[in-house]
């Protein structure tokens, strides 16, 4: 899933851990400075920092319906 921040003015500052591997602090540098992030998963705590994007689905209709 791909996280980004939802504020800017509020940055990550606590040691989240967004893989199942451990902390990273690149993942965090990388969230913090506005870019999307591919992670495995979100803590709780930190929801109120980042957000979900979720892919955009087009529905299109056929010619004749």
């Amino acid at each position: 899933m791909k996280v980004k921040l939802k504020d800017n003015k509020k940055p990550i500052t606590d040691m989240f851990c967004f893989t199942n591997k451990g902390y990273c602090s690149t993942t965090i540098e990388k969230i913090n400075s506005g870019n999307l992030v591919d992670v495995e998963r979100i803590p709780k705590s930190a929801l109120e920092y980042v957000e979900e994007v979720k892919k955009e689905i087009k529905i299109t209709k056929k010619k004749g319906e």
